[in-house]
C-alpha cells in the first residue's frame, strides 16, 4: 500500500494518533536537530523493520544455518569491525551493559570508568560495584592517560571503561589497553555515536585493543533500535549465555533484517562519504560558534561531537537548551564533570550526525554555529527568537530527513520523510534559504 493511502487510512480510523504523527513530522521537518543520541533511519532499514518480517520471530532454540538471518547479520558485523565475536540480541545500551557486567564481574568489584559511565546501568542488588572515576583535566581539557594509569595502579580495577559520550577527541587506545593489562583488568570501549566513524575508518578503531566493545545501532549507523556487543572469542560463550539468561532469547526477524541491511550499507562508499562529511560538518559548526565568541571544550573535535561551554555566558545548560528550542534548534544539555570534583562545566553536546543525514554541508553548519551564538546572546528577546525560528524553518524546509545523496541503492520505496515529499516548491525554498544565509552573513559582519 502506498504511503499516502496508509496515512489516509490512519487519519480516518484514528484521528488522534494521526494528528500526533503529523505534529511529530512537522517538528522533525521544520526544526534542526543537533541531538547526539538520535538519527534518521536508513530508508531500506525502515522498510524492512515495517515489513512482513515483523510477523515472525526466532529464539535461541531455533536452528540457525550459516545462511540464516542471525548468522548473516553477525557475519556482517564481524567483517565490518574486524571483531572475533558479536552478539546482536540486546535492544539497548543499558541492557548490553548489564550483560557485560554480569559476564565479567562479581559484586563489589572495582570499575574504573570515564565520568562514571555505566554506573547508572547498575541498578540491582547483584550489580553493585565500586566505581572510580577518571575524567578530563579541567585546565587542559584533555584526558591525561598518566592520571588514568595512576588511578589503575592505586585501585586495581577489574575492568576499565572508556565511553566518550562527552569527549570529542581521539585517545591512544593501545595505551589504555596496556594500562588495563598491567593491572589485570578487562578493557571495555563503548564507542556510542562513534560506531559509524569507526566502521568507515574515519577515526581509529579500538577493536584490536579491546576485550569488549559496545555500541547502539540507531544513531550513527542509521539503523533500528538495537545494540551490539563485540568481544574476544574466549569470552564469547560467557557473553552469549548471559544474553540468554538476562531475557534476550527472542528476536523479531524484521529487526534482524533491518540490522543486516545497515551493516551492509555501512561498508559502502556512500556511507564512507557520509561519515567524512559528518566530521567536516562538526568542524564547520565549531568554526561558526567560535566566531561568535563562544568557547569550545577540549580544543575542538575529531568526531561528530562539539562541546559548547556555557561558562563565560553564565548560563545554565537547561536555559540555553530552552532558548534554542524556541528558535527551532534541538540540543542536548549536560553538566560535564571533570577530574576535579569541584569543577564542572555547563555545556551543550552538539552533534553533526542528524543534519549530515539530512544533507547539510559545511556552509550551512557554519551558519548554524553563528545562529546558535545569536540565540544565546538574545535568549531574553522573544522577538529575536521568533525571527531566528523563521530563519531556521527556511533552512530546514530545504532538506529531507534522509538525503538521497547517501542512499546506497537508488531504486527504493520512498519513506514519508523522503526528499520527494517536501511541501514547498524547491525553487521557492531555495530563494528563502539564500535570503536567510544573506541575513546571517549580515549579522556576522556587524
Amino acid at each position: 500500500m502506498e504511503t499516502e493511502k496508509i496515512l489516509s487510512s490512519i487519519a480516518a480510523f484514528d484521528p488522534q494518533l494521526y494528528n500526533y504523527f503529523q505534529d511529530e513530522l512537522q517538528k522533525q521537518k521544520y526544526a534542526l536537530s543537533l541531538m547526539p543520541e538520535e538519527n534518521y533511519t536508513s530508508p531500506l532499514s525502515a522498510y524492512l523493520e515495517g515489513s512482513i518480517l515483523s510477523n515472525t520471530s526466532m529464539t535461541h532454540h531455533d536452528e540457525e544455518a550459516p545462511a540464516g538471518l542471525e548468522s548473516i547479520t553477525v557475519s556482517r558485523v564481524n567483517k565490518l569491525y574486524g571483531s572475533e565475536h558479536a552478539s546482536i540480541r540486546t535492544s539497548n545500551i543499558a541492557a548490553a551493559s548489564r550483560v557485560v557486567f554480569y559476564s565479567l564481574l562479581k559484586k563489589g568489584d572495582t570499575v574504573l570508568s570515564l565520568d562514571n559511565r555505566k554506573k547508572d546501568h547498575c541498578n540491582s542488588e547483584s550489580l553493585q560495584f565500586n566505581f572510580v572515576k577518571f575524567s578530563i583535566d579541567p585546565h587542559e581539557q584533555r584526558i591525561k592517560l598518566d592520571q588514568v594509569e595512576k588511578l589503575a595502579n592505586e585501585h586495581k580495577p577489574k575492568i576499565i571503561i572508556f565511553s566518550p559520550v562527552n569527549y570529542p577527541r581521539i585517545v591512544d587506545y593501545k595505551h589504555l589497553s596496556d594500562i588495563a593489562k598491567s593491572v589485570g583488568a578487562y578493557m571495555w570501549f563503548d564507542i556510542c555515536q562513534n560506531a559509524g566513524l569507526v566502521a568507515a575508518k574515519e577515526i581509529p578503531s579500538p577493536v584490536p585493543y579491546a576485550d569488549v566493545v559496545t555500541f547502539s545501532t540507531h544513531d550513527s549507523l542509521q539503523g533500528p533500535q538495537g545494540c551490539v556487543i563485540l568481544c574476544r572469542k574466549k569470552m564469547a560463550k560467557s557473553i552469549d549465555n548471559t544474553v540468554i539468561t538476562t531475557g534476550h532469547f527472542a528476536l523479531k526477524k524484521n529487526i534482524l533484517a533491518a540490522l543486516a541491511i545497515v551493516f551492509k550499507e555501512a561498508a559502502t562508499e556512500k556511507y564512507g562519504q557520509y561519515c567524512h562529511q559528518v566530521i567536516l560538518n562538526a568542524k564547520s559548526l565549531q568554526k561558526g560558534l567560535e566566531e561568535e565568541g563562544l568557547e569550545i571544550l577540549c580544543g575542538g573535535t575529531d568526531t561528530n561531537l562539539v562541546l559548547l561551554n556555557l561558562t563565560k555566558l553564565q548560563m545554565s545548560c537547561n536555559k540555553a537548551c530552552s532558548a534554542l528550542r524556541l528558535a527551532g534548534i534541538m540540543t542536548k544539555p549536560t553538566v560535564l564533570t571533570t577530574a576535579e570534583d569541584k569543577i564542572t562545566f555547563d555545556i551543550l553536546r552538539l552533534s553533526s550526525l542528524i543534519l549530515t543525514t539530512r544533507g547539510l554541508k559545511e556552509a550551512e553548519m557554519y551558519t548554524i554555529g553563528h545562529m546558535i551564538g545569536i540565540v544565546l546572546k538574545n535568549h531574553n528577546n522573544p522577538e529575536k527568537l521568533d525571527e531566528i525560528r523563521q530563519d531556521i524553518t527556511d533552512i530546514a524546509i530545504q532538506y529531507p530527513l534522509f538525503s538521497d545523496e547517501w542512499l546506497a541503492a537508488k531504486a527504493i520505496l520512498n519513506p514519508v520523510y523522503s526528499g520527494g515529499n517536501l511541501s514547498l516548491p524547491h525553487e521557492l525554498a531555495a530563494e528563502r534559504k539564500k535570503a536567510v544565509l544573506k541575513k546571517i552573513l549580515g549579522f556576522i559582519k556587524k
